[in-house]
């Protein structure tokens, strides 16, 4: 017997099957969790007696919907980007699209190698803390899964490239450069799920709409009070990640109009007194709610 171990559990991304050695390694943090699971119905009906019966049932819908965390870096980016927000790159600029692609992912459980279709991304949170590597969390949702024998996953070279982290970040809110020591920026597409027509399996995952929100948390103090109780209107802001390693790799979110709740911060004895906020990110004028540029050499 042997044992599958999740150290050696490696996924890929491409647009369209099959996999093969163009398509993208991704690195992934933690657990992954992209599986199909199936419910079994029954008819559940007055049969004389409190015993459920196994010929009552029959195999119901398949859902394939799963998490992973990726570490942020240039050729990530490149990469998921796009799947993100829907537009495809544009020297280097990526903005926001009203549709989303579909993509393909396999994933190596070192038993069996399994093959997600029809793959859209629901939710993305790019977030950082003190000391930490800056993360892309994501709620993807598929179509149908495809169980493959091992060995068939490609030869793909691992990924080397250096990742960003917490401390490479600027932060300008309300025009002015802040302190601050954690961030979350979610996007999250809100996808229609139920499709399933007259199919056990999704015919397609289409996106209904889209929210962006940015959490930060900062110290509360002088230079921050025009933080709290902001004008309705919100202003514009940004999030610029410079890699101290390699200079030319520039992350920049410039986001259109956040708008906060008014929010007061409370206090604790024998502690600094921190200012968490979070506001949406909404379109003003002709800009944009999100645009990022993945700037490097």
């Amino acid at each position: 017997m042997t044992l599958g171990i999740g150290t050696f559990t490696r996924v890929a991304i491409d647009s369209a099957l099959p996999f093969d050695t163009s398509s993208i390694p991704i690195e992934i943090v933690g657990a992954e969790s992209l599986v199909e699971t199936q419910t079994i119905d029954e008819t559940g009906g007055t049969t004389g007696t409190t015993e459920h019966i196994s010929e009552r049932t029959r195999l119901g819908q398949k859902r394939c919907s799963g998490t992973i965390q990726v570490p942020a870096s240039r050729l990530a980016l490149d990469t998921l980007l796009p799947l993100i927000l829907g537009a495809a790159e544009s020297s280097n600029v990526f903005a926001l699209a009203d549709t989303l692609p579909e993509f393909v992912m396999m994933i190596d459980r070192d038993e069996k190698v399994y093959t997600y279709s029809g793959c859209r991304i629901a939710r993305a949170t790019f977030s950082g803390s003190s000391g930490q590597m800056v993360m892309i969390g994501l709620d993807i949702e598929a179509e149908t899964e495809t169980e493959g024998d091992a060995g068939t996953f490609p030869a793909l070279e691992t990924p080397t490239e250096t990742p960003y982290r917490f401390e490479d970040g600027v932060l300008t809110l309300q025009s002015s450069t802040r302190e601050f020591n954690e961030f979350s920026l979610v996007i999250e597409n809100q996808l229609d799920t139920e499709r399933f027509e007259n199919n056990l399996t999704r015919v397609d995952i289409p996106l209904l709409d889209r929210i962006i929100t940015l959490g930060t948390n900062h110290p509360w103090s002088t230079a921050n009070l025009d933080l709290i109780k902001q004008d309705l209107a919100g202003a514009g802001g940004s999030l610029v990640l410079t890699n101290t390693e390699l200079s030319s790799n520039v992350l920049t979110f410039t986001l259109g109009a956040i708008q906060y709740p008014t929010k007061t911060p409370g206090t604790q004895k024998a502690q600094v007194t921190r200012l968490p906020l979070e506001g949406m990110v909404r379109k003003v004028g002709t800009t944009a709610s999100l645009v990022v540029t993945n700037a490097h050499a």
